[in-house]
């Protein structure tokens, strides 16, 4: 059995209840043939703030599992694998529950979560048969886990059916640093949520029944919402479906406003012509009529590598504002499938009367493709919709023929520029670091790419990570590309080191510049960092620290304090990539209430020279 954390019962802070720990095969038991009651005893009927599911060498086989409590930590161990046993799950039934609870901790480095999706795909009658379901859940951290093979989606974020539920959508949900890939049904499901943060994720091979889409967002209905979404880093790509589908036609002019921001993503080879749904690497939709108002915003994402359309809508300008900003689409449209353009607008209703479609707006994308075919086209129809509307753009079009784009119909309030290059302007790109050598727990490393060129144009440059560490669990996941702005030159990024569970001797990581037509690479093409463990005090040490000290509220709006009984000296706050923001004095209020939404970094400097770091979730 691994060693994980050497958590003794301690006291949290001044006034609160005693934590303790419990690991589950050593406390509680474990079969290799089923271990369901031993896993739920400890989820459900012990009174452990803190329960370790330890490496047996095997799997823990088990039926499904139902969270019953709040203010719980699941951690599992290094390759830890919960499997899911064959015959166990009936259609409605998920690996995991977590439904109208709250404060609710699952983190497992290394570790997967495993269903049997041959089994689901005999049955003919699986979309249900969830990795992680969410149902009216409060302040829930999912981080660093692998979901798999399921019958439905890696993890569903909805409503609660139970009728003493007190709400129709799950609160304050961060999803960090997991990877779900080869499910059924979907990567990730959105269905009715307020505040909710995917960081650094990855949403791969989904394919079975439909919509099979990386990430779909997609409430029931009307009364749901999608409420102050935050993708960012992740990564999508070899799905069935499209990479995101904002499929948003059950909510109308009555429901909250929908606020998603997608960032600094990458998305590649989504959509399989076995689909029925739109082809398309992003999809959206309206209710055709009266659509929700608010906003969805691409921002410094990549699309590349794709037979189909980068950016689809279907919908009026009386709903939701679709936003692209500084996104690069690459390589896209290389199907020759009709009304395969690289950004496709298409009326909303062939049948009745509807607003004028369209409603979005492109500042900066660059496009690149070969098909000979305008890069912006649409298909209306006149007889219910006056045409399209309310778009507006500039593009950098890189294509070998002189291109254009197509706005179908009496267009009103349409102004699309775009300046047309054959080839990609020439770039000469660079990478450095001051930094060789960074050790656990949690410490960035900043790399460099730099640009020269005489014509700056939004680019995207791709990475790749080689090395002795481990992606994801040495280090935390990253889209795999850097985007440059139209007027940057410079661009600082960082590795973000995990503490993992084990004591470890030195890994080497490289970062690497791949090789690419938009770009030549000048002097260096890669960079290496070690990484090793701590230098300060050993691993056990900085996990009874890190114990210690909470922060609270977590995630936090207006402030968050610091609580513990341990003198610290002074505090930092980084952002997700380690630059610093400020440093406080040893205070235990620390106002926050300037700061956007997202992942930060506490770093708290105690007395005796130690340091911790803690995750922060920013809510606006």
């Amino acid at each position: 059995m691994k060693p994980l954390f050497l958590l003794p019962l301690f006291f949290l802070f001044s006034g609160q209840l005693i934590a303790s720990t419990l690991t589950v095969s050593t406390e509680v038991g474990y079969d290799p043939n089923d271990s369901t009651p031993f896993l739920q005893f400890a989820i459900e009927e012990s009174t452990a703030d803190t329960v370790i599911i330890d490496y047996v060498g095997g799997a823990w086989k088990t039926g499904p599992l139902r969270l019953e409590r709040d203010d719980l930590t699941i951690i599992l161990e290094d390759s830890v694998v919960i499997e899911a046993l064959p015959g166990a799950f009936d259609i409605y039934e998920p690996l995991i529950r977590i439904r109208d609870l709250e404060n609710i901790n699952i983190v497992g480095y290394g570790a997967t979560l495993r269903m049997q999706r041959a089994e689901y795909v005999q049955l003919a009658d699986s979309e249900y048969r969830h990795g992680i379901r969410l149902a009216s859940a409060k302040n829930v951290l999912i981080e660093g886990l692998r979901i798999e093979d399921t019958g439905g989606d890696g993890i569903i974020i909805e409503k609660s059916f139970s009728p003493t539920s007190t709400q129709n959508y799950c609160e304050n949900i961060t999803i960090l640093n997991c990877v779900s890939t080869n499910n059924y049904r979907q990567g990730l499901s959105i269905v009715s949520v307020k505040n909710a943060n995917i960081l650094n994720c990855e949403f791969s091979e989904t394919n079975g029944t439909l919509p099979e889409d990386g990430i779909d967002i997609e409430p029931d209905a009307a009364n749901e919402r999608i409420e102050n979404v935050l993708i960012k880093g992740c990564r999508i790509f070899n799905n069935n479906g499209r990479a995101i589908q904002l499929a948003l036609s059950n909510l109308d002019d009555n429901s909250l406003d929908v606020s998603v921001s997608v960032e600094d993503t990458y998305m590649s080879n989504n959509y399989d012509p076995s689909n029925d749904y739109a082809y398309a690497e992003i999809a959206a939709f309206d209710n055709g009529a009266n659509g929700v108002d608010g906003f969805v915003k691409f921002e410094n994402c990549l699309v590349e590598n794709s037979g189909w359309t980068g950016a689809y809508a279907r919908k009026t300008i009386e709903s939701y504002d679709l936003i692209f900003e500084n996104c690069v689409f690459k390589g896209i449209s290389n199907d020759p499938t009709p009304f395969n353009n690289p950004v496709f607008f298409e009326v909303s209703d062939y049948e009745n009367p509807v607003p004028r479609f369209g409603g979005a707006t492109f500042t900066d994308c660059t496009i690149i493709y070969t098909q000979d075919i305008p890069f912006l086209s649409v298909i209306g129809n006149p007889s219910t919709s006056s045409g399209l509307g309310n778009v507006t753009g500039n593009f950098f079009i890189i294509h070998p023929n002189a291109v254009g784009f197509e706005l179908g119909e009496s267009p009103e309030n349409v102004d699309i520029t775009f300046e047309l290059y054959e080839q990609a302007p020439d770039h000469l790109i660079d990478i450095s670091t001051t930094v060789t050598q960074v050790a656990e727990p949690e410490t960035w490393a900043p790399f460099t790419i730099q640009r020269t060129t005489t014509e700056a144009i939004p680019l995207a440059v791709t990475l790749e990570w080689e090395g002795m560490a481990t992606y994801g669990k040495d280090y935390y996941r990253h889209p795999g590309f850097v985007l440059f702005t139209k007027d940057q030159m410079t661009f600082t990024d960082s590795i973000q080191v995990i503490q993992d569970q084990l004591e470890e001797g030195e890994e080497s990581l490289q970062v690497k510049i791949q090789e690419s037509d938009c770009y030549d690479i000048n002097n260096s093409d890669e960079v290496e960092i070690i990484i090793s463990d701590d230098i300060l005090s050993s691993y056990s040490q900085q996990q009874t620290i890190a114990s210690e000290i909470q922060l609270f509220p977590n995630p936090a709006t207006n402030y968050f304090q610091i609580r513990t009984a341990l003198p610290f000296q002074h505090v930092e706050l980084r952002v997700s990539t380690g630059q610093l923001l400020k440093t406080f004095d040893a205070q235990e209020t620390i106002n926050i209430h300037q700061l956007t939404s997202g992942l930060y970094w506490v770093v708290v400097y105690l007395e005796n020279g130690q340091r911790t770091v803690r995750k922060l979730v920013v809510q606006e």
